[in-house]
C-alpha cells in the first residue's frame, strides 16, 4: 500500500503543486486539505504517515492543528511549511508536536524531509540520487484572524509574520 502524506495549505497553487511533486517522486498517495480544521478531520479519517501543515491557515492555525493532529495521532509525524519563519517559531513549533519548520522558499526541502521523517535510515540514499525540484515561491500569506492578536492595538500589518504564543504547553 502507497504511504500516505497529507498536505494542508489554503494556497491552492502551492498544494497542487507540492502534491504533483510528491505523487511523481514517490508515487505516494496525497490527501489535500485547505485548513487547519479540515486538516484534523482527514488525519483521524485516512490516518496518513506524514502531515505537512501550513502555519497561515483558516480555521485553525497550522499549530492548533499540529496539537490536536499529535494529540490523536501521536504516531504521525508532522511538518510545517511556511512563509514565516524563525528560530523561535521552531522552537515553539516542537511544542505543538511538529518535528520540522521548512520555509516555502526552501521548498526543495520538502521531499528529503518527508523521505527522512518516513524512514531515516534511507533517506540519506535517496538524496544523493534526485535533484532537488522547487516549488513555485508565494507571496507572504496574510496572517487569518484565527492567529492575530486579540486586540486591534496590538495587530501588526498583515504580511508580519504571526505571533507565536509564549508559554504554551
Amino acid at each position: 500500500m502507497a504511504q500516505r502524506i497529507l498536505i494542508a495549505d489554503d494556497h491552492v497553487i502551492f498544494r497542487k503543486a507540492l502534491r504533483q511533486l510528491l505523487e511523481g517522486v514517490n508515487h505516494w498517495e496525497v490527501i489535500e486539505a485547505q485548513d487547519g480544521q479540515e486538516a484534523i478531520r482527514l488525519s483521524v479519517e485516512m490516518r496518513p504517515d506524514v502531515v505537512v501543515l501550513d502555519l497561515a491557515m483558516p480555521s485553525k492555525d497550522g499549530f492548533t492543528a499540529a496539537r490536536e493532529i499529535s494529540t490523536l495521532i501521536p504516531a504521525t509525524p508532522i511538518l510545517m511549511c511556511t512563509m514565516h519563519t524563525s528560530p523561535q517559531l521552531e522552537v515553539e513549533a516542537q511544542k505543538f508536536g511538529i518535528r520540522k519548520v521548512l520555509s516555502k522558499s526552501d521548498s526543495s526541502l520538502v521531499v528529503p524531509a518527508i523521505l527522512h521523517l518516513l524512514n531515516p535510515q534511507h533517506a540519506a540514499d535517496h538524496d544523493s540520487e534526485s535533484e532537488p525540484i522547487p516549488l513555485p515561491v508565494l507571496a507572504a500569506d496574510p496572517v487569518p484572524a484565527a492567529i492575530e492578536p486579540a486586540t486591534p492595538a496590538d495587530a501588526g500589518s498583515p504580511d508580519s509574520p504571526p505571533e507565536v504564543p509564549k508559554n504554551v504547553a
